[in-house]
C-alpha cells in the first residue's frame, strides 16, 4: 500500500497525526478519572406514597431505603398542585370565576401565600375564613382539562371538564415538613430541585430563594437538576441573572445535571440552559431517569430477569459505558403494580454495586466531569493526516495520479489551517474532518484486507490450515489497526467536555457506518474486480462492471443479492439508539457477555467482521468460492467501520472502548479458527460428494 514514495511522504503526516492524537487522548483520559462515583436517587413524593401504603411513615421508609441502595433523596419545589396530591395534607382547589380558592390547614395556606411572593405580577390574596384563601386571578391564568363525554353505550357524545389556574403549579419554595423528615436519616442526602416558570415569576427573586434553601436546607448537595422546563433566563431589566447565578454555583461547588433522553441522544430540553451549560467553568454532571417503559422491566419475561435483573443491567450500562453519575428511581412496576417493598431495591442495587465496584466506582457523592479544556491548534497536525489518508485511499481505489492527489491534500491543508488554526467554522471542521477518518481509515483498513487476500490468491503451493490461521489473524490485526488510528483521530476532533457530556452530538454516526460498506464494493472492484485473471496492482475496470451487469442472473445470485439486502437492512435497523426489538436469546447472549468480560463485544464485529477476514484469506488460499468474495469484502467493512462506530459513542470511557476492541479481536481469532477447519470439512465434503456427482 506504501510502496510507492507518494503514499510514504502522505504516510508522514499520518505519523505526525498520530503523535499528536495522544495530546487529546491523554487530556480525555484525565477528564474520565475523577468521573467514578454515583448516586441514586429517590424522588420524595414518589417514594413517600409507597411508604405510606406500607403503613410507614415517611422517616422510617427512607431510611429503610437508605439500607438497600438509596444515597440521596430528591425534593422538588412544592406548588400547589403538589400539595393537593400528599396524602398527608387537604389542600382542595376550584375556580370562582378566574379567580384561584384554595382550602386547606392555616399552615399550608401561609406557605402557599410566602410562596406566591415569587410572582412578577403581585396577586391579591383575600383570607376568606381560617382555611380559605382567594387568589386574585387574571384570564391568561384559566387552564382547561378535558374529558370524552360518553353514552351509555361508549360512544362519545362530546367533551366535558373543568377549570383550573396556571398558579396551582408555579413553585413555591421547600417544605420544612419533608426536609426534617429526611435530614436525620444516616448516608442519605438532601437534593433540592427547582421549579421555575418565566412567564409568572421573577427570575432574580426565585433563584435567590432556591440558593438560600441550598444553603439552608442541604449544604453537601452536589448538583442541581431542574424539576420543571425552564431555566433561569436573563430579563430586560436584568441581564446578569446568569453570570451571577454561576458565580452562585461555583462559589457552592455545585455542578448542572443534565438529564439523559429517553433515545440516549442528548438530554432533555431545558428552555434557557443552553447558554449557560456549555460554558466551560460550569460543572456537569450527566443524569439518567428510569422512564416509564423500563420501569414495567422488573419483570423482562425471559429466564433469569424475572427479579429487576434487566433493571440492574440498564442502570449498569447507563453508568458505565454512558457517563451517567446520577440515577433517578421510579417505583418498580411488576403486573401492572408498584412495588414498595425496600428490599427489591436492595436486591437490584446491590448487584449493581457489586458490578461497579470492580470496574472502580464508589456510590455516593457524584463528581462532575472534569473540566477539559482543549488547544484546538493542536487539531491542525490531525487533520493533515486525516486529509493524508483520504487521498491515499483515493489513489488506491479510485487510480487518481499524483498531481490530483496533490490538489486534494493542497485543499484539505487549507481547510485544516482555517478550521483549526484561525478558529474560523471550527464545529464544522470537526464535522467534516472526523468524518472523513472515520470512513477513510476503515476503509484503508479494508484495501488492507484484500490485498493480503490477493497475496493468497497468487500462492502457488498448497498452504497448512495452520499458517492461514496465523495469515488470517496477521492480517485482522494491521486492519485492526489501521481502523484505530482512525478511532484516535475521532477522539481527537470530538473533544473538550462538551462532547463527553453530550452537549455536542456527532451527527454522522450513520452516514460513517454505512460509507465504508459502499466504498467496499469499490474496493472489491479495484482489487478483485468481475471475472479477471490477472491480479497486479488495484484498478477499477469499467468494462469489467459493464460485461457483469450483462450477465444473466441465476436464481442463486438472486437469492445471495436478496441476503446481502437483508443484512445490510438489519444493519441499518440494529445500528445506533433505535426501537428494534432485541431477540430474548440474544440478550441472554449479550447479558452473559457483559457480566463475564470486561466490556461486551459489539455482534457485528465479532460475528460478522472479523470472522469474515479469516474466510476471505481461506478461499483467497483455496481458490474457491468467488461468488462469495463481494460479500465477505461487505462483511469486513462492517467489522471496520464497527471499530470507529465503538469510539463514536464519545461518552463511553476510553478504557471500556479500547477493552471492547481487544476483546473483540480475541474472541474473533478463536471464531475465525473454528470457522477455517469448519470450511476445510465443507470443501473436503464437496469435493469428494458433490462435484463428482455434477
Amino acid at each position: 500500500m506504501l510502496k510507492n514514495y507518494k503514499n510514504k511522504i502522505f504516510a508522514v503526516f499520518i505519523l505526525l497525526s498520530i503523535i499528536s492524537s495522544f495530546y487529546f487522548v491523554n487530556g480525555r483520559l484525565k477528564a474520565e478519572k475523577v468521573y467514578k462515583n454515583y448516586e441514586i436517587c429517590a424522588d420524595y413524593d414518589d417514594f413517600v406514597r409507597m411508604g405510606f401504603s406500607l403503613g410507614k411513615n415517611p422517616k422510617d421508609y427512607f431510611k429503610e431505603l437508605s439500607e438497600n441502595g438509596i444515597t440521596t433523596v430528591m425534593i422538588n419545589e412544592s406548588s400547589i398542585n403538589s400539595m393537593k396530591k400528599d396524602p398527608t395534607k387537604n389542600i382542595k382547589t376550584y375556580n370562582d370565576g378566574i379567580d384561584l380558592i384554595v382550602e386547606g390547614n392555616a399552615e399550608d395556606l401561609d406557605f402557599i401565600k410566602e410562596g406566591l411572593n415569587s410572582l412578577k405580577e403581585k396577586r391579591e390574596i383575600e383570607e376568606i375564613s381560617k382555611n380559605q384563601i382567594k387568589i386574585k386571578g387574571n384570564f391568561e391564568d384559566i387552564v382547561l382539562y378535558k374529558s370524552d363525554a360518553l353514552n351509555i353505550l361508549g360512544q362519545r357524545v362530546g367533551d366535558d371538564g373543568f377549570t383550573g389556574s396556571v398558579l396551582e403549579y408555579i413553585g413555591l419554595g421547600f417544605e420544612e415538613e419533608k426536609i426534617n423528615n429526611i435530614k436525620d436519616i444516616e448516608n442519605i442526602q438532601i437534593n433540592l430541585r427547582p421549579t421555575f416558570t418565566e412567564d409568572y415569576q421573577d427570575t432574580r427573586y426565585s433563584m435567590n430563594r432556591f440558593l438560600e434553601s441550598v444553603d439552608k436546607y442541604s449544604k453537601n448537595q452536589n448538583y442541581i437538576v431542574f424539576s420543571g422546563k425552564e431555566f433561569y433566563k436573563n430579563t430586560e431589566d436584568d441581564e446578569n441573572i446568569q453570570s451571577d447565578f454561576i458565580k452562585e454555583i461555583n462559589s457552592r461547588n455545585l455542578a448542572m445535571g443534565m438529564v439523559e433522553a429517553s433515545n440516549q441522544r442528548g438530554h432533555l430540553d431545558l428552555d434557557g440552559i443552553n447558554s449557560v451549560i456549555k460554558k466551560d467553568d460550569v460543572k456537569k454532571v450527566r443524569v439518567f431517569t428510569t422512564w416509564d417503559y423500563i420501569q414495567n422491566e422488573f419483570d423482562y419475561k425471559i429466564p433469569g430477569h424475572h427479579n429487576g435483573e434487566e433493571l440492574t443491567n440498564v442502570y449498569y450500562r447507563a453508568i458505565s459505558e454512558r457517563n451517567i453519575s446520577v440515577v433517578f428511581l421510579k417505583p418498580f412496576i411488576k403486573n401492572n403494580k408498584m412495588i414498595p417493598e425496600a428490599s427489591v431495591y436492595g436486591k437490584v442495587l446491590g448487584d449493581l454495586n457489586e458490578r461497579l465496584v470492580e470496574k472502580g466506582y464508589e456510590d455516593g457523592n457524584a463528581n462532575p466531569m472534569g473540566n477539559w479544556e482543549v488547544n484546538n491548534k493542536m487539531k491542525f497536525p490531525v487533520a493533515l493526516g486525516t486529509t493524508a489518508a483520504s487521498v491515499i485511499l483515493l489513489g488506491l481505489v479510485f487510480g487518481i495520479g499524483i498531481k490530483l492527489q496533490s490538489v486534494f491534500f493542497v485543499i484539505g491543508a487549507l481547510l485544516s489551517a482555517m478550521f483549526f488554526l484561525l478558529g474560523k467554522k471550527e464545529d464544522l471542521g470537526n464535522v467534516l474532518f472526523n468524518l472523513a477518518a472515520i470512513v477513510a481509515y476503515p476503509s484503508l483498513a479494508v484495501c488492507i484486507i484484500m490485498e493480503n487476500f490477493n497475496n493468497a490468491r497468487k500462492s502457488k503451493r498448497p498452504m497448512k490450515l495452520s499458517k492461514i490461521f496465523i495469515h488470517s489473524t496477521l492480517t485482522l490485526l494491521a486492519a485492526i489497526i489501521v481502523s484505530m488510528i482512525g478511532a484516535l483521530m475521532e477522539i481527537s476532533f470530538m473533544s473538550g467536555t462538551n462532547y463527553l457530556m453530550e452537549l455536542t452530538i456527532f451527527r454522522g454516526v450513520k452516514i460513517s457506518q454505512l460509507l465504508p460498506i459502499l466504498l467496499s464494493i469499490f474496493i472489491f472492484m479495484a482489487y478483485v474486480g468481475f471475472y479477471r485473471e490477472d491480479i497486479t496492482k488495484p484498478r477499477l475496470e469499467v468494462k469489467e462492471l459493464t460485461k457483469a451487469l450483462n450477465q444473466s442472473v441465476t436464481f442463486w445470485q438472486a437469492g445471495l443479492g436478496a441476503l446481502v439486502l437483508v443484512i445490510l437492512a438489519l444493519f441499518i435497523l440494529r445500528g445506533g439508539n433505535t426501537s428494534a426489538k432485541v431477540p430474548s436469546i440474544e440478550l441472554l447472549f449479550r447479558n452473559m457477555l457483559e457480566n463475564i468480560l470486561p466490556a461486551r463485544p459489539r455482534t457485528k464485529a465479532i460475528f460478522i467482521g472479523y470472522p469474515a477476514v479469516f474466510l476471505l484469506i481461506y478461499l483467497g488460499y483455496k481458490k474457491r468460492g468467488e461468488f462469495l468474495i463481494l460479500l465477505l469484502t461487505m462483511f469486513t467493512a462492517i467489522g471496520q467501520a464497527d471499530i470507529v462506530n465503538t469510539f463514536s459513542h464519545i461518552r463511553t470511557p476510553l478504557n471500556i472502548s479500547f477493552s471492547r476492541i481487544l476483546i473483540e479481536f480475541v474472541g474473533a481469532t478463536i471464531l475465525g479458527l473454528i470457522l477455517i477447519v469448519i470450511a476445510q470439512i465443507i470443501m473436503k465434503g464437496y469435493d469428494k460428494y458433490i462435484a463428482k456427482a455434477l
